[in-house]
């Protein structure tokens, strides 16, 4: 038995070094990268929530609202008018408070806890009902060229006929008199908007989360296959004190050092992966929100998966090394 201990020792520290860095990166990013709070600092700071109005425009011409129900002068708008009037209408602190909330929807659809991922419009319905959405439709009026007069002419016609009105800046005399139409108007698109924007529900089969939901188990468990060749490594090679430091001590020291460089090296290494991945494989259940900012989620991710594993292989390495000139000192 003696002559076959050290054999079955060294195979089985080897085994244990060669899984347990893996295992700490896997366990790492599923307790890590399947949380919102990972992404919504990185995002602020990458102007994320500046893009949810054009999200939004987008998906207003999508046919989330019957056109026919919106006041005259927000009829036919370009996406480009959408985006701004949102802009005008939802404050950025406004936009966060929706943005964090979008985020949260989206990581409890992943985690399948909903089959949809909404967001929330009341803010937008809040402001088109007060004096900021007339204000609002003016400020994106100021922004088209000077009205002409056979354009003058003409919007008035279409005002009384309740028709689509061409879109240019009306002269300072003619607000006093749009106004009254226009606050009246945006009260009826108030009722118009959805209280709620589907951003994406669950496809009918082949859902896609099942097998996410299999890999991320997967993720949780895999520190048991590194701790189990441990526990061999134990019963075969420790027999005493100073074994148990030689034998832990040293493949927790290269364990360390090999977790240690992959989180050195992994952010630089998994992030074009990862991007590929992200774009290749998760449109048919993402927004285009997100695919947009593939950039900005890949650098949240990476930045909050790799730190911790760099420090981690650092304080392993330290024990083991630690370990191992404890054993080295210490008598049978």
């Amino acid at each position: 038995m003696d002559s076959i201990k050290k054999p079955l020792g060294i195979f089985f520290a080897v085994l244990f070094a060669l899984t347990a860095a893996p295992a700490l990166v896997f366990f790492n990013f599923d307790q890590r990268a399947f949380t919102p709070q990972t992404y919504q600092k990185a995002f602020a700071n990458s102007d994320f929530y500046n893009k949810l109005p054009a999200s939004m425009a987008e998906s207003m011409l999508a046919g989330t609202t019957d056109p026919n129900q919106l006041p005259i002068v927000m009829r036919g708008m370009s996406r480009q008018a959408w985006e701004e009037y949102f802009r005008a209408m939802l404050p950025p602190e406004t936009l966060k408070a929706m943005g964090d909330e979008t985020l949260n929807a989206v990581f409890a659809y992943l985690q399948g806890q909903t089959d949809t991922v909404q967001v929330s419009l009341a803010p937008l319905k809040t402001n088109m009902t007060s004096d900021a959405g007339a204000q609002a439709v003016f400020a994106l009026l100021a922004t088209q060229p000077a009205c002409t007069l056979e354009q003058i002419a003409q919007a008035t016609m279409n005002l009384l006929n309740n028709n689509e009105i061409q879109f240019c800046n009306p002269p300072a005399e003619l607000i006093p008199l749009l106004t009254p139409a226009i606050q009246g108007q945006m009260q009826a698109a108030a009722f118009a908007i959805p209280d709620q924007l589907t951003l994406f529900s669950a496809p009918p089969q082949n859902d896609p989360r099942d097998a996410l939901q299999t890999a991320r188990l997967a993720m949780r468990l895999s520190p048991i296959l590194p701790l189990g060749f441990l526990l061999l490594l134990t019963v075969v090679a420790v027999r005493s004190l100073k074994d148990w430091l030689n034998w832990w001590g040293v493949p927790l020291a290269v364990t360390g050092g090999l977790t240690a460089f992959l989180g050195l090296v992994g952010a630089s290494a998994f992030g074009a992966v990862f991007q590929q991945t992200l774009a290749n494989r998760m449109p048919a259940f993402l927004p285009a929100l997100l695919l947009d900012s593939a950039n900005a989620l890949a650098a949240a991710m990476l930045q909050a998966l790799f730190l911790p594993i760099l420090w981690q292989g650092l304080g392993i390495a330290f024990i083991g090394f630690g370990m191992a000139a404890a054993g080295y000192f210490i008598k049978k």
